[in-house]
């Protein structure tokens, strides 16, 4: 509604920044605007779902290559480009239970 989404995040690849079981809001309002490297991104991803990642490079095709915040988070190349219109929102708030 309005542009927002709540999503719950499940599992740990985005921790300890948004740890597992918390929540994050996004909006599709700034989802073109100013996606650049470090931003954190709701996407619809054609393999794994609604995903939450972090803008690794957005690349000179325009393909945005995204990453997860934890170590043992799959690597960028495995979760491969992703094009702008896959791109749900930009996350604005995460609400943790800890």
């Amino acid at each position: 509604m309005f542009g927002f989404t709540f999503f719950k995040i499940k599992g740990e690849s985005m921790s300890p920044k948004i740890p597992n079981e918390s929540y994050v809001l996004s909006c599709s309002w700034f989802s073109s605007f100013f996606l650049g490297e470090g931003k954190r991104i709701l996407v619809q991803h054609h393999n794994y779902g609604l995903i939450v990642k972090t803008v690794a490079l957005v690349d000179h095709h325009g393909f945005i290559w995204v990453k997860g915040e934890n170590s043992q988070s799959m690597p960028v190349e495995q979760l491969g480009p992703i094009s702008a219109n896959q791109v749900i929102g930009r996350v604005l708030s995460v609400f943790s239970h800890t």
